[in-house]
């Protein structure tokens, strides 16, 4: 990291949909030849994703350079579809509050352990509540 990090925030997949997607082959190039893995699956999942209501990304680049994203959708209410994965059930004043759901989260191999993770997740949440772990 040469010190010219930038991180922007986008509610438009169109606009970074080839940052993500690189970002997504290096981050996971020993497993692209596994069906759940390959590229196309990933641009699937995205595009649903993206589909849903209140998705967004934070895309980190050093010097122009993609190095990282967050993405996330505010969830629906308790009957949105990602409750249903989840075990044990959620209390329904859980399920029922305002969520956000982050889908996917990676930065490459060279700028690990750098901050960005964290500062990809403070762009998408600046200064929002938090809820302490029980």
């Amino acid at each position: 990291m040469d010190g010219n990090l930038s991180f922007v925030r986008v509610g438009d997949v169109e606009s970074v949909w080839d940052d993500l997607l690189d970002i997504y082959r290096e981050c996971w190039a020993h497993k692209l030849h596994l069906p759940h893995y390959a590229p196309g699956a990933f641009g699937e999942r995205l595009r649903r994703h993206a589909g849903e209501p209140g998705w967004e990304a934070v895309v980190a680049y050093d010097s122009g350079e993609p190095v990282g994203y967050l993405y996330a959708n505010r969830l629906t209410g308790a009957d949105d579809r990602w409750w249903r994965r989840i075990q044990p059930e959620p209390e329904s004043v859980v399920a029922g509050a305002s969520t956000v759901a982050v889908k996917e989260m990676m930065v490459r191999q060279r700028w690990r352990k750098q901050g960005i993770a964290r500062g990809l997740h403070d762009v998408c949440w600046p200064g929002g509540p938090r809820r302490k772990p029980r």
